[in-house]
């Protein structure tokens, strides 16, 4: 299953919550049970805002709620914008960043000398990341 970024909750007092991988092309936000990362605040609207990845990989955020608009690093959002790494999504008062995923590759060989090759050691990356079992939502808790 491909892997197109992840979302990270983050909790009020400013460390790293739960962690949704993003591995379908669409993730809605929103307090409706269809939504993929379900608010259960009744200021939220049924379906918030969407993330969208396009055809190139990107990550577009597109707001959904004209109530209550979804702010983007501090602003609200107006129109859709594509995402950058890192960048933080408030609905209400809870906040998520966004992370595209890292990719990982090998570093270049400098010496072909046997010596040289048995201290070489490619390092892999290794993504730890924490799925939600059963249903993703947020309490108001």
């Amino acid at each position: 299953m491909p892997r197109y970024g992840k979302i990270v909750v983050i909790k009020r007092n400013g460390t790293d919550g739960i962690v949704f991988p993003l591995t379908s092309t669409s993730c809605l936000f929103g307090r409706k049970t269809e939504c993929d990362i379900r608010m259960r605040l009744p200021w939220v609207s049924n379906e918030h805002c969407k993330i969208d990845i396009s055809e190139n990989k990107e990550a577009v955020l597109t707001n959904l709620s004209a109530v209550n608009p979804t702010q983007l690093n501090g602003a609200c959002l107006e129109q859709p914008v594509v995402l950058r790494h890192g960048d933080v999504l408030t609905i209400i008062d809870r906040s998520f960043r966004f992370e595209y995923p890292l990719q990982s590759t090998p570093e270049k060989r400098r010496s072909r000398s046997p010596k040289d090759e048995t201290r070489q050691q490619v390092a892999g990356v290794e993504l730890l990341h924490k799925q939600a079992s059963g249903a993703r939502s947020l309490d108001a808790s």
